[in-house]
């Protein structure tokens, strides 16, 4: 690990990026990988994953902005460090998607749909959310996020705040969701709508706050909050899972109760870690996991022929959808592994170039990428 890196950030992150590749692998395919109950219901609620990402991207935005202070120009070094630790290899996707879609049956895309993806801002457009690249609607939010973080990072200064916070967009989408802001208000709770997904963002400052709030707690009593919040966090998450199994929770509470879930697992981790959670392994999955989740989609896409073979010999589905999952992952991995080194490392070492970050005083900042 470099140092400064939380290694729990990292083996989380990696093991999102690889949970909802378990998910793709189950509802891409056709026909659809379903394996037997209940680890049918745990690999739907893959999608979650994501959920997860946004989580990690507050905590890690909120731990790491005093080094953009320290630097001197903290606008300039947020907004260059994040273009280019996210550019590049989204880039690279996205010319590969128009090559791919310019072919065939397929008609393309006009060219303001390309100028919204080239700006990160598809996601604000009806009918473009879901981005050209594929599974890219997580970045369209995120970057909108990127966008107002610094303003949030002033005012967030506290739990209390961060909590207010998570209280007011959790209204604001319930509302929304119910109907009381117009169809506009609706589509954005939708799946790839930025309010369905501010709650979980702001669950993410409140992990934040929360993991800060154990330095100044007798290390008796954070070990103690540390172990609730990771049983509580465990439980949530399950009970969840089968509540929505059952059709009990909607999709948008579904959606908060993973996210108010993965915030408790994630500060019941950030100090006492358990080694088969956070080891060298994740924490590397942690690293390329931007990689893993742009490139998965495609792979799973070409490998579906083979998936379709697979199914044919493998008659117990539970085993022939681990079969393609386990495929899946070999495929991956490698591409993920060549992709980050080759794309995402330069983009990030230039960002470094341009501004480097410097720890404040008494503060060890970690690295974002």
């Amino acid at each position: 690990m470099a140092k400064g890196r939380l290694a729990f950030l990292d083996a989380l992150r990696g093991l999102a990026a690889v949970y909802v590749l378990l998910y793709h692998v189950m509802a891409m395919p056709r026909p659809a990988l379903t394996p037997m109950a209940p680890l049918a219901a745990w690999v739907q609620a893959g999608g979650t994953g994501v959920a997860l990402f946004f989580v990690i991207s507050a905590f890690s935005l909120c731990y790491t902005m005093p080094g953009h202070h320290a630097s001197g120009r903290p606008l300039a070094s947020f907004y260059v460090h994040r273009l280019l630790r996210i550019a590049p290899l989204f880039y690279c996707w996205l010319a590969f998607s128009l090559f791919r879609d310019g072919r065939g049956d397929h008609a393309g895309h006009p060219w303001t749909e390309v100028l919204a993806n080239l700006s990160f801002t598809f996601n604000l457009f009806n009918g473009w959310e879901e981005g050209i690249v594929w599974a890219s609607w997580a970045i369209g939010v995120e970057m909108l996020f990127y966008a107002i973080f610094p303003l949030l990072f002033l005012w967030v200064r506290s739990l209390q705040r961060a909590l207010l916070l998570a209280g007011a967009s959790l209204l604001a989408a319930a509302l929304a969701a119910a109907g009381l802001f117009g169809e506009s208000g609706v589509a954005l709770t939708g799946a790839f709508g930025p309010l369905r997904h501010l709650p979980v963002f702001a669950l993410g400052l409140c992990a934040y706050h929360a993991y800060r709030a154990l330095d100044t707690s007798p290390t008796s009593m954070a070990h103690t909050r540390i172990r609730i919040a990771a049983v509580t966090g465990v439980v949530v998450w399950l009970a969840s899972i089968v509540l929505a199994s059952m059709g009990l929770l909607s999709s948008l509470t579904f959606w908060i109760a993973c996210g108010a879930a993965y915030a408790l697992l994630l500060v019941g981790v950030s100090r006492q870690a358990p080694r088969w959670l956070v080891n060298r392994a994740t924490a590397y999955l942690g690293k390329i996991s931007y990689s893993l989740y742009l490139g998965h989609p495609v792979v799973i896409a070409v490998l579906g022929p083979v998936f379709r073979r697979i199914q044919a010999h493998v008659t117990e589905p539970t085993l022939a959808y681990v079969a393609c999952a386990l495929l899946a992952l070999a495929v991956t991995l490698p591409l993920a592994a060549l992709t980050y080194s080759f794309v995402e490392a330069p983009g990030i070492a230039l960002g470094k170039r341009l501004f480097p970050r410097k720890a404040p005083a008494a503060t060890v900042v970690a690295s974002a990428s």
